[in-house]
């Protein structure tokens, strides 16, 4: 949820509304028509890198918790880990966004994908927290350099009237990607059946094959054709009143979904007794399901409104989220769990559309890195208080994000509630 707009505010908002409304019928025939968009080269090259990440995304997501949880980190501990990733990733966004915006993304872009893995290297091979946390700051700062560059990059060699589509692909092939590696979670549970090794050496043996995709993940940047950088601007981006509200409201949604998101496979680890091989199938079967969804996310919202199409299935998916806290099995809790993870997310392409298309070309990254530092550092904070609350009551934090998100989503509303009506009178 991005924003950027320069000194005239109401003006150059129209303006963007408008276009917004021209692009939007051009989408409505791409996205009933051809929901597969033609891809050029370098936009399949970077879609090659990012499914990679995606792959390690899925497998991390998956296993990492659990790993550490095996090894005997309490919840404190994962609290701290994502505290420090936050912390550092926080603190080089803007940074790294500038930067991005005046050299060449695709050399930010893999110095990010080689930090990452670099950091994963270390995690497989320490058991130390102090050791831990310094790989998770490293993690955190190759996020942060990585993180700005992937919707720009994309951005400045597509259309505008194109950018909803490919953004609904690129989350249909992550979510495609990240359900595949989760599925592979069953291995660390196969191989301390078939092997009898430990439960902690499994999933450590069982995430070996990472470190090359991550490092191999820069490669296809090397082949990306070079766009060069054309902003000289003295100042970093105007705070405009839409960037600041847009700002705001990721303070509080990031501080919501810190207290228990990154957590979630160490919550239903803990309150059902289940590893990663069910947790893994369960990301998996979320991201297949999921696919549909997307799909159809141009459409829903040129027929309900960019509005209502971000916060009406996000509204919907807090209940599902409570009642994962009353449910008495893990299969009962894995079907809200599903519906709950596909609400709340389904609406990201039209967020990271509607961002790069109100963006400036030059201004891209700055504005991508913006956004994402008002949502990482309460997000980082959120995270250590989450895990607290989860040693002392495991259901807490779901409780908290709950609420938060009922907050989140009135504050988003009313903030923003004359974007559709804007666009029809233009």
């Amino acid at each position: 949820m991005r924003d950027r707009f320069p000194s005239g505010d109401k003006v150059i908002y129209r303006n963007a509304v408008k276009r917004s409304s021209k692009t939007n019928e051009a989408s409505k025939k791409v996205s009933m028509h051809n929901l597969f968009p033609s891809l050029t080269r370098d936009v399949k090259l970077i879609f090659v890198t990012i499914s990679m990440m995606a792959m390690m995304d899925g497998f991390i997501y998956t296993v990492l918790q659990l790993y550490l949880k095996s090894i005997g980190y309490t919840g404190t501990n994962l609290g701290a880990f994502m505290l420090v990733l936050g912390i550092a990733n926080s603190a080089l966004l803007i940074p790294f966004g500038v930067i991005s915006d005046r050299v060449d993304r695709r050399k930010i872009m893999a110095a990010g994908t080689t930090c990452v893995a670099s950091a994963f290297t270390i995690v497989l091979m320490a058991r130390d927290l102090p050791v831990m946390l310094l790989a998770a700051g490293l993690w955190g700062i190759g996020t942060a350099m990585y993180s700005p560059c992937v919707s720009s990059m994309l951005a400045d060699r597509i259309r505008k009237e194109e950018m909803v589509t490919i953004y609904t692909f690129q989350a249909i092939l992550q979510n495609l990607l990240f359900g595949v590696s989760a599925l592979i979670g069953w291995i660390p549970e196969l191989l301390v059946a078939w092997t009898g090794v430990g439960l902690s050496e499994a999933y450590r043996l069982s995430m070996v094959w990472l470190v090359p995709v991550g490092f191999g993940a820069m490669i296809p940047l090397t082949k990306v054709g070079k766009i060069s950088p054309s902003i000289r601007a003295k100042r970093l981006v105007s705070l405009s009143k839409p960037v600041m509200k847009l700002t705001f409201t990721q303070t509080i949604i990031g501080f919501g979904a810190g207290l228990s998101i990154p957590m979630l496979a160490y919550y239903l680890s803990s309150k059902f007794l289940v590893e990663s091989g069910p947790i893994g199938t369960l990301n998996a079967v979320v991201s297949f399901v999921a696919l549909p969804f997307y799909f159809f996310v141009p459409v829903i919202a040129n027929r309900m409104g960019t509005l209502k199409a971000i916060v009406l299935p996000q509204l919907a998916s807090i209940p599902l989220m409570l009642l994962m806290t009353v449910s008495p099995s893990f299969l009962v809790a894995s079907v809200f769990f599903t519906f709950r993870q596909i609400l709340m997310n389904m609406s990201s392409p039209l967020i990271t559309a509607f961002t790069m298309r109100i963006s400036r070309a030059n201004e891209r990254g700055t504005v991508t890195a913006l956004t994402s530092v008002a949502w990482r550092v309460p997000n980082s904070m959120a995270a250590q208080v989450g895990g607290y609350m989860f040693d002392v009551n495991l259901d807490s934090p779901l409780y908290g994000t709950s609420l938060i998100y009922i907050i989140y989503i009135s504050i988003f509303y009313f903030l923003f509630r004359s974007i559709d009506k804007e666009r029809k009178a233009g």
